[in-house]
């Protein structure tokens, strides 16, 4: 099953938008590869391979360590708690207490870990590297390999109640059952897929694809449908917490699909115009429909989804491209850029 391209019809600039209200802004020492934000602190990993923890009020560091030679690829806050995980280029994982001791370290199968995804109830950690996946407890113990995959694992998801685990790689999706540690699921397409979203209602996984476009399945039904017509590879994909709505990045523009009643096949999605270059990375609020995207620009934008005729609540500026967004509890957004640079943005217009 297809849905056509979108159209290519040329769109007006966009109007000038409210300007976003910076909280504060820090720098690392380098390229700023993965970002995430929890009460415990907004936590920046740099190509460098150093770890910073800042205080999600000031941004003040809490704490910084040189956590992964030749880089951080990943990190991730256990949900719920102060335990951060992260990943590297030397081919390890590392677990971290709140005031950053170290508290286990997990190998990978390969030279480099590259993915971390938490299960929603910490209880268990993913980890990708190379063709394997493992399983890990919260305590660091390892509980499963699972693999080897057809390639390199691209992206990890969970199911909402944490009792399953997706799998990205060339060829689909494979979907593990944590309790056993065995595939349950296989997702074909031949293809390379290179992100990866699981909708929290746990009916539909979609995937971003090398060749520039969406591919995603219906678990019910098993239907898939591929859509098409991207400008670049689409390396990021959020689901908005009601399962309704999927944006993607890979155009000028935010592009979200509507999977409320028949779904997106044969419709065109929704375009959000305000970013002058590639967005690369997008990210729904934990609540409600606010999206926040990012583009090579360096121009950050928060858009309410509920309020189409005038969606767009304001823009923000780095100096570097947007390389991640993650919200906070709180509502605010942190963003870190290519140059190493971290800031903080209220959800709102500046006052």
């Amino acid at each position: 099953m297809g849905v056509p391209a979108m159209s290519r019809a040329r769109r007006p600039p966009p109007p000038p938008a409210p300007r976003l209200a910076s909280r504060w802004r820090a720098q690392v020492d380098d390229y700023a590869t993965d970002a995430d934000a929890s009460p415990a602190g907004a936590a920046v990993g740099a190509a460098s391979g150093r770890l910073v923890v800042f205080d999600p009020e000031s941004g003040a560091v809490r704490w910084a360590r040189e956590a992964h030679a030749g880089g951080v690829l990943a990190l991730a806050w256990r949900p719920g708690g102060a335990l951060l995980a992260s990943a590297g280029q030397d081919g390890k994982a590392r677990l971290w207490g709140a005031d950053g001791e170290p508290l286990a370290e997990l190998a990978g199968a390969a030279a480099w870990v590259e993915r971390l995804a938490w299960s929603p109830d910490g209880a268990h950690l993913a980890i990708a590297s190379g063709k394997e996946v493992l399983l890990a407890r919260a305590n660091g113990a390892a509980v499963a390999r699972l693999g080897p995959h057809p390639s390199a694992v691209t992206g990890l998801a969970w199911n909402r109640r944490g009792e399953r685990v997706a799998a990205s790689h060339y060829g689909g999706v494979t979907i593990w059952t944590a309790r056993t540690g065995k595939p349950v699921r296989s997702l074909s397409w031949k293809g390379s897929m290179i992100s990866l979203a699981w909708s929290p209602d746990g009916q539909i996984v979609a995937c971003g694809e090398q060749d520039a476009s969406v591919h995603f399945w219906r678990l019910a039904s098993g239907e898939d449908s591929r859509m098409a017509g991207y400008a670049a590879k689409v390396k990021s994909l959020a689901w908005d917490a009601q399962s309704s709505r999927l944006a993607t990045a890979g155009e000028r523009e935010v592009i979200v699909w509507d999977f409320r009643g028949a779904g997106p096949e044969g419709s065109q999605p929704l375009q959000l115009v305000g970013h002058r270059d590639l967005v690369g990375a997008v990210a729904f609020a934990p609540r409600g429909l606010r999206l926040a995207s990012g583009a090579a620009d360096g121009s950050v934008a928060v858009w309410d989804l509920a309020e189409l005729e005038s969606p767009i609540v304001g823009v923000g500026a780095h100096d570097g491209a947007i390389t991640r967004l993650a919200w906070t509890a709180s509502g605010e957004l942190l963003g870190t850029d290519a140059g190493g640079g971290v800031a903080l943005w209220a959800a709102g217009p500046a006052g």
